[in-house]
């Protein structure tokens, strides 16, 4: 169920361009709400946990609530933009679930860990960049010169 609402708007990302068409407002703001609703449910499954289960679950679901509104706003307003904006909300999420899984390891084993933590952000970043720069070259090639 936790995944339920990100592959409805990951599909309804991929769908949209190709019909050349966008969300409604209405269907974005329902949307939206939607969005909060399960984070709360997802928020309130954390509570009988403590310690450092309690912060891996919070970051999961704050992960899962600002990877949803990145993907929304992709589907509501499709651009380079709101892609990139997508793409680095989800490494962000990924980036914090790591850190937290982290927490638990001692010693060196610890270190490592927040080392291929911080690379697969960064590398996760670089490649977001890359593919909003070849978006923007691919747009700038469609408009006509001037």
């Amino acid at each position: 169920m936790r995944n339920t609402l990100g592959i409805a708007i990951a599909v309804l990302a991929l769908a949209c361009p190709a019909m050349g068409a966008s969300l409604s407002k209405e269907d974005y703001q329902a949307a939206k709400k939607r969005i909060a609703a399960e984070y709360e449910v997802e928020r309130q499954k954390c509570g009988a946990r403590f310690g450092n289960a309690l912060d891996e679950c919070v970051a999961r679901a704050h992960g899962i609530r600002d990877v949803a509104k990145a993907e929304l706003e992709a589907a509501y307003k499709p651009s380079s933009r709101t892609n990139y904006d997508a793409a680095i909300a989800r490494a962000k999420s990924a980036h914090a679930v790591a850190k937290e899984q982290c927490d638990e390891k001692r010693g060196p084993e610890k270190k490592a860990c927040i080392k291929d933590a911080k690379a697969s952000l960064a590398q996760a970043t670089a490649e977001a960049k890359a593919a909003r720069t070849a978006a923007r070259a691919e747009e700038g090639a469609k408009r006509p010169a001037r």
